[in-house]
Protein backbone atom coordinates (compact mmCIF):
# COMPACT_ATOMS: atom_id res chain seq x y z
CA UNK A 1 0.00 0.00 0.00
CA UNK A 2 3.14 2.60 0.88
CA UNK A 3 4.64 1.67 -2.22
CA UNK A 4 1.45 2.06 -4.25
CA UNK A 5 0.76 5.26 -2.77
CA UNK A 6 4.35 6.58 -3.34
CA UNK A 7 4.09 5.90 -7.41
CA UNK A 8 0.83 7.96 -7.31
CA UNK A 9 2.69 10.88 -5.54
CA UNK A 10 5.85 10.63 -8.41
CA UNK A 11 3.11 10.63 -11.01
CA UNK A 12 1.24 14.04 -9.79
CA UNK A 13 4.70 15.59 -9.54
CA UNK A 14 5.51 14.57 -12.84
CA UNK A 15 2.63 16.07 -14.50
CA UNK A 16 2.49 19.06 -11.93
CA UNK A 17 6.30 19.95 -13.15
CA UNK A 18 5.29 19.37 -16.77
CA UNK A 19 1.92 21.81 -16.63
CA UNK A 20 4.32 24.38 -14.51
CA UNK A 21 6.45 24.33 -17.62
CA UNK A 22 4.11 24.48 -20.14
CA UNK A 23 2.17 27.27 -18.86
CA UNK A 24 5.91 28.85 -17.72
CA UNK A 25 7.07 28.47 -21.74
CA UNK A 26 3.83 29.93 -22.89
CA UNK A 27 3.58 32.83 -21.08
CA UNK A 28 7.46 33.62 -21.71
CA UNK A 29 7.62 33.03 -25.00
CA UNK A 30 6.94 36.18 -27.31
CA UNK A 31 3.90 36.88 -29.04
CA UNK A 32 5.25 36.82 -32.33
CA UNK A 33 9.11 35.34 -33.48
CA UNK A 34 10.62 35.51 -36.43
CA UNK A 35 14.06 34.09 -37.44
CA UNK A 36 15.95 33.94 -40.62
CA UNK A 37 18.88 31.79 -41.54
CA UNK A 38 21.20 30.95 -44.36
CA UNK A 39 22.74 27.63 -45.21
CA UNK A 40 26.01 28.60 -46.16
CA UNK A 41 27.52 32.36 -45.76
CA UNK A 42 30.73 31.95 -47.67
CA UNK A 43 30.37 30.80 -51.77
CA UNK A 44 32.00 31.07 -54.66
CA UNK A 45 30.21 32.87 -57.76
CA UNK A 46 27.32 30.46 -59.44
CA UNK A 47 26.93 28.64 -55.73
CA UNK A 48 23.12 28.20 -54.21
CA UNK A 49 22.10 29.87 -51.05
CA UNK A 50 18.74 28.14 -49.23
CA UNK A 51 17.64 31.06 -47.73
CA UNK A 52 15.23 30.43 -45.10
CA UNK A 53 12.55 32.51 -42.88
CA UNK A 54 10.28 31.18 -40.33
CA UNK A 55 7.66 33.14 -38.94
CA UNK A 56 6.10 31.73 -35.78
CA UNK A 57 3.07 33.80 -33.91
CA UNK A 58 0.14 33.01 -31.69
CA UNK A 59 -3.11 31.74 -33.41
CA UNK A 60 -4.82 35.10 -31.32
CA UNK A 61 -2.76 37.66 -33.05
CA UNK A 62 -3.16 39.66 -36.39
CA UNK A 63 0.04 39.54 -38.52
CA UNK A 64 1.12 41.65 -41.37
CA UNK A 65 3.77 39.04 -43.80
CA UNK A 66 6.47 40.86 -44.83
CA UNK A 67 7.51 40.77 -48.62
CA UNK A 68 10.61 38.65 -47.66
CA UNK A 69 11.58 38.71 -51.80
CA UNK A 70 12.34 42.00 -51.80
CA UNK A 71 15.42 41.79 -49.10
CA UNK A 72 16.46 39.21 -51.72
CA UNK A 73 17.07 42.59 -54.78
CA UNK A 74 20.87 41.97 -54.77
CA UNK A 75 20.03 38.22 -55.63
CA UNK A 76 19.05 36.12 -58.56
CA UNK A 77 16.22 33.98 -57.16
CA UNK A 78 16.04 30.32 -58.65
CA UNK A 79 13.47 29.11 -56.74
CA UNK A 80 10.79 29.26 -53.95
CA UNK A 81 9.14 27.42 -51.29
CA UNK A 82 6.16 28.70 -49.23
CA UNK A 83 5.23 25.83 -46.98
CA UNK A 84 1.92 24.88 -45.70
CA UNK A 85 1.33 26.74 -42.44
CA UNK A 86 1.62 24.37 -39.16
CA UNK A 87 -0.47 24.79 -36.04
CA UNK A 88 0.90 23.76 -32.61
CA UNK A 89 -0.33 24.56 -29.41
CA UNK A 90 -2.02 27.52 -30.23
CA UNK A 91 0.70 28.91 -32.34
CA UNK A 92 0.70 29.01 -36.14
CA UNK A 93 4.45 28.60 -38.02
CA UNK A 94 5.21 30.11 -41.29
CA UNK A 95 8.51 28.81 -42.96
CA UNK A 96 9.45 30.26 -46.36
CA UNK A 97 12.72 29.34 -48.39
CA UNK A 98 14.38 30.74 -51.49
CA UNK A 99 17.02 29.67 -53.13
CA UNK A 100 19.17 32.36 -54.18
CA UNK A 101 22.82 32.65 -56.47
CA UNK A 102 24.77 35.63 -58.09
CA UNK A 103 27.68 36.12 -60.44
CA UNK A 104 29.55 38.62 -59.20
CA UNK A 105 31.96 38.58 -56.10
CA UNK A 106 32.02 40.92 -52.97
CA UNK A 107 30.24 40.97 -49.67
CA UNK A 108 26.32 40.68 -49.82
CA UNK A 109 23.90 41.96 -46.89
CA UNK A 110 20.50 40.61 -46.48
CA UNK A 111 18.75 43.20 -44.63
CA UNK A 112 16.15 42.25 -41.76
CA UNK A 113 12.82 40.81 -41.86
CA UNK A 114 10.21 43.16 -40.23
CA UNK A 115 6.86 41.31 -38.80
CA UNK A 116 4.23 43.62 -37.72
CA UNK A 117 1.27 42.39 -35.80
CA UNK A 118 -0.54 43.80 -33.66
CA UNK A 119 -1.02 43.11 -29.56
CA UNK A 120 -3.85 44.10 -27.06
CA UNK A 121 -4.51 47.17 -30.06
CA UNK A 122 -0.86 47.86 -30.28
CA UNK A 123 1.39 47.79 -32.79
CA UNK A 124 4.65 46.31 -32.72
CA UNK A 125 7.36 44.55 -34.59
CA UNK A 126 9.45 41.49 -34.91
CA UNK A 127 12.99 41.91 -36.42
CA UNK A 128 15.36 39.38 -37.52
CA UNK A 129 19.32 40.06 -37.45
CA UNK A 130 20.54 40.95 -40.90
CA UNK A 131 22.55 38.32 -42.64
CA UNK A 132 25.91 38.35 -44.41
CA UNK A 133 27.07 36.22 -47.38
CA UNK A 134 30.76 36.43 -48.94
CA UNK A 135 31.16 35.38 -52.40
CA UNK A 136 34.44 34.55 -53.88
CA UNK A 137 35.66 33.81 -57.37
CA UNK A 138 36.39 30.35 -58.71
CA UNK A 139 39.83 29.57 -57.27
CA UNK A 140 42.77 28.39 -59.86
CA UNK A 141 43.35 24.55 -60.64
CA UNK A 142 46.29 24.04 -59.83
CA UNK A 143 46.46 22.93 -63.93
CA UNK A 144 45.88 26.76 -64.53
CA UNK A 145 48.30 28.70 -65.65
CA UNK A 146 48.35 32.78 -64.98
CA UNK A 147 49.41 33.58 -68.69
CA UNK A 148 47.03 33.56 -72.08
CA UNK A 149 47.83 30.19 -73.41
CA UNK A 150 48.96 29.55 -77.04
CA UNK A 151 46.55 28.63 -79.28
CA UNK A 152 46.58 25.39 -80.73
CA UNK A 153 47.54 23.68 -84.10
CA UNK A 154 44.83 22.93 -86.40
CA UNK A 155 43.76 18.98 -85.87
CA UNK A 156 44.31 17.18 -88.67
CA UNK A 157 40.99 14.47 -90.11
CA UNK A 158 42.83 12.12 -92.20
CA UNK A 159 41.19 11.30 -95.41
CA UNK A 160 40.08 8.31 -97.80
CA UNK A 161 41.24 8.42 -101.30
CA UNK A 162 38.05 8.48 -102.37
CA UNK A 163 37.79 11.70 -100.55
CA UNK A 164 40.62 13.71 -102.78
CA UNK A 165 38.73 11.58 -106.09
CA UNK A 166 35.73 13.93 -105.47
CA UNK A 167 37.33 16.55 -104.37
CA UNK A 168 39.33 16.92 -108.12
CA UNK A 169 36.62 15.13 -110.28
CA UNK A 170 33.30 16.77 -109.16
CA UNK A 171 34.16 20.38 -110.31
CA UNK A 172 35.13 19.17 -113.49
CA UNK A 173 32.00 16.93 -113.41
CA UNK A 174 30.12 20.45 -112.76
CA UNK A 175 31.98 22.64 -115.42
CA UNK A 176 31.08 19.31 -118.70
CA UNK A 177 27.66 19.00 -116.95
CA UNK A 178 27.28 23.06 -117.52
CA UNK A 179 29.03 23.13 -120.90
CA UNK A 180 26.51 20.20 -122.46
CA UNK A 181 23.57 21.80 -120.58
CA UNK A 182 24.29 25.09 -122.66
CA UNK A 183 24.79 23.33 -125.78
CA UNK A 184 21.80 21.10 -125.79
CA UNK A 185 19.53 24.37 -125.06
CA UNK A 186 21.44 26.47 -128.02
CA UNK A 187 21.80 23.61 -130.38
CA UNK A 188 18.08 23.94 -131.99
CA UNK A 189 18.32 27.98 -131.55
CA UNK A 190 21.64 28.00 -133.63
CA UNK A 191 20.01 25.60 -136.32
CA UNK A 192 17.34 28.10 -136.72
CA UNK A 193 19.30 31.43 -137.16
CA UNK A 194 20.88 30.07 -140.55
CA UNK A 195 23.15 32.39 -143.01
CA UNK A 196 21.22 34.81 -144.28
CA UNK A 197 21.46 36.24 -148.29
CA UNK A 198 23.22 40.09 -147.85
CA UNK A 199 20.73 40.94 -150.67
CA UNK A 200 17.65 40.69 -148.06
CA UNK A 201 16.55 43.83 -145.35
CA UNK A 202 16.59 43.16 -141.96
CA UNK A 203 12.58 43.21 -141.81
CA UNK A 204 12.62 40.70 -144.79
CA UNK A 205 14.90 38.31 -142.87
CA UNK A 206 12.64 38.77 -139.75
CA UNK A 207 9.56 38.16 -141.21
CA UNK A 208 10.65 34.86 -143.07
CA UNK A 209 11.91 33.51 -139.37
CA UNK A 210 8.68 34.64 -137.71
CA UNK A 211 7.09 32.09 -140.16
CA UNK A 212 9.29 29.59 -139.74
CA UNK A 213 9.23 29.83 -136.04
CA UNK A 214 5.44 29.27 -136.38
CA UNK A 215 5.81 26.36 -138.83
CA UNK A 216 7.68 24.39 -135.81
CA UNK A 217 4.48 23.94 -133.49
CA UNK A 218 6.99 24.08 -130.43
CA UNK A 219 3.69 25.71 -128.66
CA UNK A 220 1.81 22.37 -129.44
CA UNK A 221 4.81 20.10 -128.38
CA UNK A 222 4.97 22.04 -125.37
CA UNK A 223 8.03 23.74 -125.73
CA UNK A 224 6.74 27.53 -124.72
CA UNK A 225 10.57 28.17 -123.33
CA UNK A 226 12.14 27.76 -126.38
CA UNK A 227 9.91 29.29 -128.41
CA UNK A 228 10.47 32.58 -126.52
CA UNK A 229 13.96 32.41 -126.55
CA UNK A 230 13.74 32.03 -130.30
CA UNK A 231 10.97 34.67 -130.55
CA UNK A 232 13.27 37.60 -128.27
CA UNK A 233 16.57 36.34 -130.27
CA UNK A 234 14.60 37.17 -133.87
CA UNK A 235 13.72 40.64 -132.93
CA UNK A 236 17.02 41.27 -131.02
CA UNK A 237 18.53 40.55 -134.31
CA UNK A 238 16.77 42.68 -136.30
CA UNK A 239 17.28 45.68 -134.09
CA UNK A 240 20.24 44.86 -134.63
CA UNK A 241 20.64 44.66 -138.34
CA UNK A 242 17.83 47.75 -138.62
CA UNK A 243 19.58 50.04 -136.07
CA UNK A 244 23.10 48.91 -136.30
CA UNK A 245 23.43 47.99 -132.88
CA UNK A 246 25.12 45.59 -130.91
CA UNK A 247 22.99 42.93 -129.55
CA UNK A 248 25.05 39.94 -128.84
CA UNK A 249 25.72 39.29 -124.98
CA UNK A 250 23.49 42.03 -124.19
CA UNK A 251 21.12 42.09 -121.39
CA UNK A 252 17.44 43.11 -121.88
CA UNK A 253 18.43 46.22 -119.44
CA UNK A 254 21.90 46.85 -121.45
CA UNK A 255 19.93 46.46 -125.13
CA UNK A 256 17.49 49.19 -123.94
CA UNK A 257 20.44 51.62 -123.09
CA UNK A 258 22.16 51.07 -126.54
CA UNK A 259 18.57 52.25 -128.21
CA UNK A 260 18.21 54.88 -126.44
CA UNK A 261 21.77 55.91 -127.18
CA UNK A 262 21.22 55.04 -131.25
CA UNK A 263 18.25 58.11 -130.97
CA UNK A 264 15.40 55.86 -131.95
CA UNK A 265 12.21 56.54 -131.12
CA UNK A 266 10.62 56.24 -128.10
CA UNK A 267 7.78 54.85 -128.43
CA UNK A 268 9.85 52.14 -130.48
CA UNK A 269 12.41 51.75 -127.53
CA UNK A 270 9.64 51.27 -125.00
CA UNK A 271 7.67 48.97 -126.72
CA UNK A 272 10.74 46.82 -127.27
CA UNK A 273 11.89 46.63 -124.37
CA UNK A 274 8.50 45.91 -122.68
CA UNK A 275 8.14 42.52 -125.28
CA UNK A 276 11.55 41.59 -124.05
CA UNK A 277 10.79 41.75 -120.63
CA UNK A 278 7.62 39.53 -121.35
CA UNK A 279 10.08 36.98 -123.00
CA UNK A 280 12.93 36.92 -120.33
CA UNK A 281 9.84 36.38 -117.84
CA UNK A 282 9.59 32.87 -119.37
CA UNK A 283 12.88 32.31 -120.05
CA UNK A 284 13.94 32.78 -116.67
CA UNK A 285 11.28 32.91 -114.45
CA UNK A 286 9.58 29.71 -115.44
CA UNK A 287 6.56 31.97 -116.05
CA UNK A 288 4.01 30.21 -118.28
CA UNK A 289 1.32 32.38 -119.93
CA UNK A 290 -1.67 31.27 -121.70
CA UNK A 291 -2.41 30.77 -125.45
CA UNK A 292 -3.81 34.39 -126.22
CA UNK A 293 -0.86 35.85 -124.60
CA UNK A 294 1.89 33.48 -126.83
CA UNK A 295 -0.76 34.86 -130.00
CA UNK A 296 -0.69 38.30 -129.02
CA UNK A 297 3.32 38.27 -128.26
CA UNK A 298 3.87 36.47 -131.57
CA UNK A 299 1.47 39.98 -132.95
CA UNK A 300 3.87 42.12 -130.96
CA UNK A 301 7.21 40.77 -132.57
CA UNK A 302 5.50 41.21 -136.49
CA UNK A 303 4.23 44.55 -135.27
CA UNK A 304 7.76 45.67 -134.34
CA UNK A 305 9.35 44.82 -137.33
CA UNK A 306 6.51 46.01 -139.61
CA UNK A 307 6.34 49.35 -138.20
CA UNK A 308 10.34 50.00 -138.03
CA UNK A 309 11.24 48.41 -140.79
CA UNK A 310 13.45 50.44 -143.57
CA UNK A 311 11.55 52.12 -146.84
CA UNK A 312 14.12 51.27 -149.42
CA UNK A 313 13.94 54.96 -152.19
CA UNK A 314 13.83 53.89 -155.70
CA UNK A 315 17.46 54.04 -156.50
CA UNK A 316 18.29 51.90 -153.13
CA UNK A 317 15.94 49.31 -154.45
CA UNK A 318 17.43 49.59 -158.17
CA UNK A 319 20.92 48.41 -155.76
CA UNK A 320 19.21 45.85 -154.63
CA UNK A 321 18.06 44.21 -158.04
CA UNK A 322 21.51 44.88 -159.41
CA UNK A 323 23.00 42.82 -156.78
CA UNK A 324 20.12 40.11 -157.27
Amino acid sequence: MKIYLNQISKLFLIVLLLTGNLLYSKQDKPAVVVKSSVDNSKITIGDKVNYKVIIDYDSNIQVELPDIAASLSAFEIKDYKILKPKKKRGRIILENNYLITTFTTGEYVISSTTVKYFENDESKEAITAELKIYVESIKASDADKDDIRDIKFPLHIPHSILFYFLLFSLPLLMVIFFLGYHYYKNREIKGFFTKQEPSKTADEIALEQLEKLKNMNLIEEGKIKEYYIILSEIIRRYMEGRYKIEVLDRTTGELYWEMKNAKIDKKVVSQVKEFLEDCDLVKFAKYVPSSEIIEKDFDTAKNIIETTKEILTNSAQDTVHSIQ
